[in-house]
């Protein structure tokens, strides 16, 4: 009999170490889930400084960028000025308005290219573009760990993509765990391997710009 009621306890405490345990990631869950949602569900402009490598059959191409993104009454404008490497250096993209606007380097009278914009050719790069899937979605997955390359705690945000994309059939974003700050956006191919990734060597949240830089054309 008092076998069996040490028993009874050992279960009971055991019962009860699981159920805190659970509850404690529970509420660790929602509360970094309202954190993201008070920093990012209505992303209303911000500046980064990027390092986007691209695996391709022919190799990894690298360029780093500045981006600039701004919301107004008429919609949400994108601006990317790659920095380097040197041959491209000077090219300039803008996303508004439904278009794609180019102006390809050392451009001497300002020429540009217009083309429609179709927003998936800048989910591989852009912000806003995940976590818009991100708050629509609740197929996600959550991790909080270690950083493999500094050590420091992170959240990793994994999102599954629909549509039947060969070459963007994934995408995961690492973020600061204490800053939520953004450190490094990936996207993945069906077959698992990296296709984009986007490092963020700069990033500022709320960033005051001027919506004339998005006006190439005047």
């Amino acid at each position: 009999m008092v076998i069996n009621l040490k028993r009874g306890v050992a279960i009971a405490i055991a019962v009860a170490l699981v159920l805190t345990l659970v509850s404690c990631t529970m509420f660790r869950s929602r509360d970094l889930h309202t954190r993201l949602s008070r920093e990012f569900s209505n992303i209303e402009s911000f500046t980064a400084i990027v390092e986007v490598a691209v695996n391709s059959q022919s190799g990894e191409n690298t360029y780093r960028s500045r981006q600039q993104y701004l919301v107004n009454e008429s919609g949400a404008m994108l601006r990317e000025d790659v920095l380097a490497p040197e041959n491209l250096a000077g090219m300039t993209y803008v996303f508004a308005g439904g278009t794609m606007l180019i102006i390809p380097p050392n451009s001497v009278n300002g020429d540009s290219v217009t083309f429609e914009d179709i927003p998936e050719t800048r989910s591989y790069t852009f912000l806003p573009e995940f976590f818009e899937r991100y708050f629509a979605t609740d197929v996600v997955a959550t991790a909080e760990m270690p950083d493999a390359a500094t050590a420091d705690a992170v959240v990793v945000l994994e999102l599954s993509l629909d549509g039947g994309n060969t070459y963007r059939a994934a995408q995961k974003l690492w973020l600061d765990h204490r800053t939520l700050t953004p450190l490094r956006l990936e996207t993945f191919d069906a077959s698992g391997d990296s296709l984009v990734t986007v490092t963020f060597v700069e990033f500022e949240l709320n960033a005051r710009i001027d919506e004339e830089i998005f006006d190439l054309q005047r």
